[in-house]
């Protein structure tokens, strides 16, 4: 793979933070944000978080809820709850520049360690992700281990240019080895793939059938001329968030629901990456004690604005 760097030299995207210097906090925002969305929809949230948190310290001395309202749209909140863990964690020291180091810190695994690692600090760590994978995996026509990524990976790391290299690859994986279509033709490595040489590329690696589960729902919506009724979301998918009051149909619902006057507005359908939710969308007046707020001030999913947005449409 002799090529590859120089492949990456003359075809690397002008992404922001390979073209100005950035500080290994502003890498790490990057890698965060970018690791679950597209690069598209990432860079503006990148850009918004990183000038309102040009270090961690200057997170750790903001609230949650703050970031939440910046994170509002990018999705897999997760993210955002172990960045604002981790700046806490860091106090008033910088991030580590050792591997092992910044795998101790809340919401950092072993990809986002190599890369601040190698990116940042020169270390000769290998990277693996999605894109790493499916390439390693072409070029050896073989469905790899976690264990075997890791071997191949770390055995064709340049440990003359790591962080460039590990980005090479990336780049490589996200724009020529393409899940569908690669453009094998363009490839720098073509003359060592398996995969191309099989005549079928896609083959690898063998992609394993998610099963997604339909969930049904309803929405109540508590709103009067003043704003909305909200709650504080718990949970992994969108704990640390506020949004409607929502309950699975059934007893849940019917509880949800009982003693008050709705009216059924519609159906929404939203998708989650293994859930699909069908939510039947109720509104009501507030109630003697129901708080309620400007929703435009308070940090809210997607999936609570899409709520939102069939109530402002009726």
């Amino acid at each position: 793979m002799g090529g590859l760097l120089n492949w990456y030299d003359e075809n690397a995207r002008p992404l922001p933070w390979r073209i100005q210097e950035v500080s290994p906090w502003e890498t790490l925002l990057a890698e965060i944000i970018m690791q679950q969305t597209r690069m598209e929809t990432g860079l503006p949230y990148w850009e918004r978080i990183r000038k309102a948190y040009p270090n961690p310290q200057s997170l750790a001395n903001d609230s949650e809820e703050n970031l939440m309202l910046l994170w509002q749209g990018c999705g897999y909140y997760a993210r955002a709850r172990n960045l604002y863990k981790l700046a806490v964690t860091l106090g008033e020291e910088d991030l580590p520049t050792e591997y092992d180091e910044l795998l101790k810190l809340p919401g950092i695994g072993p990809y986002t360690a190599a890369a601040i690692s190698s990116i940042c600090h020169n270390q000769p760590v290998a990277c693996v992700d999605g894109n790493i994978r499916r390439v390693l995996s072409r070029i050896h026509a073989m469905d790899l281990t976690p264990s075997q990524l890791n071997s191949k990976a770390t055995e064709r790391l340049d440990i003359t240019r790591p962080g460039d290299w590990n980005q090479a690859m990336m780049e490589l994986g996200s724009q020529v080895c393409t899940p569908r279509n690669p453009s094998c033709s363009e490839c720098p490595v073509n003359s060592t793939c398996g995969g191309m040489a099989s005549g079928n590329p896609e083959s690898w690696p063998i992609k394993k059938k998610k099963k997604q589960v339909s969930m049904s729902l309803v929405a109540l919506v508590i709103h009067n001329l003043e704003g909305v009724h909200l709650i504080e979301r718990t949970g992994k998918t969108l704990g640390g968030l506020w949004g409607i009051p929502l309950a699975e149909v059934g007893a849940e619902s019917d509880d949800l629901l009982q003693n008050r006057d709705v009216k059924h507005i519609g159906t929404i359908k939203h998708d989650f990456t293994h859930r699909k939710l069908f939510v039947d969308v109720y509104t009501t007046n507030p109630r003697t004690g129901e708080m309620v707020t400007n929703p435009d001030n308070a940090p809210l999913s997607s999936l609570d604005r899409k709520i939102l947005s069939l109530v402002d449409a009726v």
